[in-house]
């Protein structure tokens, strides 16, 4: 059995802001707030049930994680989150098992700094 080696990503996310602020702006800025940190749980939740569900070798459950991040995470601007998660369904579509606690990896990675990003956003609004 090959040895996994978990490294630290340097991927930086890609946050869709025009599309945060069509949400921020239809919502308003109290309320949308609100749905972010909702959906940052959510995702924060997702990806830990993911992480869990390759290190136990539960495929059915890391596609369903998986698919629901594909689903959530464009909602809230998370657009390069979404096409990794796009990928790990595409993986486990292909009966790839190998790629995926790679490819889970770089999920948790990315969601980890994507999440961080979007919890700055208060402080980058303007006082409304």
């Amino acid at each position: 059995m090959a040895e996994i080696i978990a490294f630290r990503s340097e991927e930086t996310p890609k946050l869709n802001y025009p599309e945060i602020e069509i949400l921020l702006n239809a919502m308003g800025i109290r309320q949308g707030l609100r749905v972010f940190e909702r959906a940052m749980f959510e995702i924060s939740d997702k990806l830990c049930q993911l992480e869990l569900a390759v290190y136990d070798g539960d495929v059915q459950t890391a596609r369903r994680c998986a698919k629901s991040l594909r689903t959530l995470s464009p909602q809230i601007g998370l657009e390069s989150l979404a096409h990794v998660a796009g990928d790990m369904i595409n993986a486990i579509d292909c009966n790839d098992p190998a790629v995926l606690p790679v490819i889970c990896h770089r999920m948790v990675c990315l969601g980890e700094a994507s999440l961080f990003q979007l919890s700055e956003l208060p402080r980058v609004l303007p006082d409304k």
